[in-house]
């Protein structure tokens, strides 16, 4: 059968009580849609079956699993549940894990009980969050060394790490430099690519603002320095300039202190395609982070072509190329360039870079590893199958039937006298797609496909 559907189950890292407004679950949902079009796929979403989840506008195709998850990510990057998974594992047959919580690619990478390595599922690291010596004294991840080191273990056992920019992997690289061998090192390095991608298409406007209008949708947390960019603005207020800013973010104490100012508007969103409008109206984002991986944030910014305002460090320069012009080296610099912009009314940049941040470049991208890393290492897994009398009874069996269950067919198999070290899920699946079956995820049976 040629090109069959990759099976990917998707484990995410979940940072709030309502998924749907999670930055992690709204990423996989982009990229889920984007790539279903491809009609190449079959995702399998875990959630956390103890949060508030609402049906949006992530596609039905994608099947939902709903399991218990620690509500921490503290506590979901340490916790395996072998339980669960093996559950899981047992029900579905996968080519691939999608994984958000790349402490945990080892684990994935094998759990599996079987004598065949190259049959095993293969493990997609996708590094969205690194544990770093810049975030001391930021936030609550330090000290946090035993993540730091489940990290580097989680990417050094899996198949393959996927980084948004190279400042995220260079600080991966940076700790792991610290702990790992020089050959562990250059392994870690084999097992890795970065790839500049984004979340979404072009952002259009349909009514801007009047007034000169900054978007403030960064978290109020420690490494965002956020204090320092609301006294930028206080400054900028005092100065007696005309301007608003519309804050969609933060956590509930710190968003009462920033109600208090004049020129600030609270707004909360339930759906991201709200957000979007909302940010649309807007005219220019500023930061003061000192650590981050990729920021989506201001990639939406730069996908509306906003002007952003941004430090000359981190994945800044990364994101918005070369020749950019409102980078800046220290607050003078940024409060200098922020008065400049509301004086003179700038509100748009054309941002060489935009066509690297769509979110059609970057599923594209992620498809491709996606079909390099699911494509079986080895074709005609079922002729080679060594006793003849096996080969006879399974394709026997197959004949009865256009519709199969996975689990009573790997009894099926079973019973003929082999087990699961020898007979994994996904070596059943490599098998029913080489005997003309593709997996249908609306019936959760393998049906045979006929060609006209």
């Amino acid at each position: 059968m040629q090109n069959p559907k990759l099976n990917v189950l998707i484990y995410p890292m979940l940072s709030v009580n309502n998924l749907n407004a999670d930055s992690n679950y709204i990423i996989i949902k982009q990229l889920c849609n984007e790539l279903l079009k491809t009609k190449r796929y079959n995702f399998f979403l875990l959630i956390d079956s103890n949060r508030k989840y609402i049906k949006d506008d992530l596609n039905s195709l994608v099947k939902i699993l709903k399991i218990p998850m620690p509500k921490s990510k503290k506590h979901q990057v340490i916790h395996f549940n072998s339980n669960i998974f093996r559950e899981i594992f047992k029900k579905y047959a996968f080519d691939l894990i999608w994984n958000n919580v790349v402490e945990q690619g080892h684990h994935f990478r094998y759990f599996q009980d079987t004598l065949l390595d190259n049959q095993r599922f293969k493990v997609f690291n996708y590094h969205h969050y690194v544990i770093h010596r810049s975030l001391e004294k930021l936030t609550n991840y330090l000290p946090c060394t035993h993540i730091l080191y489940d990290q580097i273990v989680g990417s050094l056992g899996t198949d393959l790490n996927f980084f948004h920019t190279q400042y995220c992997f260079d600080m991966l690289l940076e700790e792991a430099n610290d702990i790992l061998n020089k050959d562990k090192v250059q392994l870690l390095k084999q097992k890795s690519v970065i790839s500049l991608g984004g979340y979404t298409n072009k952002i259009k406007s349909k009514n801007k603002y009047d007034k000169f209008t900054f978007i403030y949708n960064h978290r109020l947390d420690g490494y965002k320095n956020w204090q320092i960019t609301f006294n930028q603005f206080d400054q900028l207020w005092d100065e007696g300039l005309d301007f608003q800013v519309i804050l969609t973010a933060g956590d509930k104490d710190n968003i009462n202190t920033i109600n208090k100012k004049p020129y600030c508007i609270v707004k909360s969103f339930t759906k991201h395609s709200d957000y979007l409008k909302e940010l649309s109206k807007c005219h220019c984002n500023t930061i003061n982070s000192r650590h981050e991986t990729y920021c989506i944030s201001i990639a939406e910014s730069i996908m509306n072509e906003q002007i952003t305002v941004l430090p000359n460090r981190c994945t800044f320069p990364e994101l918005v190329g070369e020749g950019y012009p409102y980078l800046f080296q220290n607050i003078e610099e940024q409060l200098e360039m922020l008065r400049n912009l509301i004086k003179n009314n700038i509100r748009q940049y054309d941002y060489s870079t935009k066509n690297k941040l769509t979110l059609k470049n970057h599923s594209k991208t992620i498809g491709d590893f996606f079909e390099k890393l699911g494509k079986p290492e080895k074709n005609d897994i079922f002729n080679k199958i060594k006793k003849q009398k096996t080969k006879i009874e399974i394709k026997k069996y197959l004949s009865k039937y256009n519709e199969v269950n996975l689990t009573v067919f790997k009894n099926f198999i079973f019973s003929l006298g082999y087990a699961s070290q020898s007979f994994p899920n996904r070596k059943i699946k490599i098998i029913l797609n080489e005997l003309g079956y593709d997996y249908n995820i609306n019936l959760d049976k393998y049906q045979k496909v006929h060609y006209e």
